[in-house]
């Protein structure tokens, strides 16, 4: 059976990636980005088990963005 996903993509998904070059500013500034949505949400929405659901999607969001920069970025020579 063929599958969608390879087992290259498996192995670079669940491989550590240690961020380098410009991967680490790159990782900084997502968190920079996330955490001030996070600061607007906390200001917007009321407290409200819908709150803790935006919190989560934000996390969520944030790292799968990081996630893609470190399974992307170029391999160390």
């Amino acid at each position: 059976m063929q599958h969608f996903t390879t087992d290259d993509q498996l192995d670079n998904w669940f491989a550590y990636h240690r961020p380098t070059g410009d991967a680490i500013a790159a990782h900084e500034r997502v968190r920079t980005e996330f955490r001030a949505l996070a600061a607007t949400l906390q200001e917007l929405i009321p407290e409200c088990p819908d709150k803790t659901v935006a919190f989560r999607a934000v996390r969520e969001a944030m790292f799968a963005a990081n996630a893609a920069i470190a399974c992307n970025q170029p391999s160390p020579s």
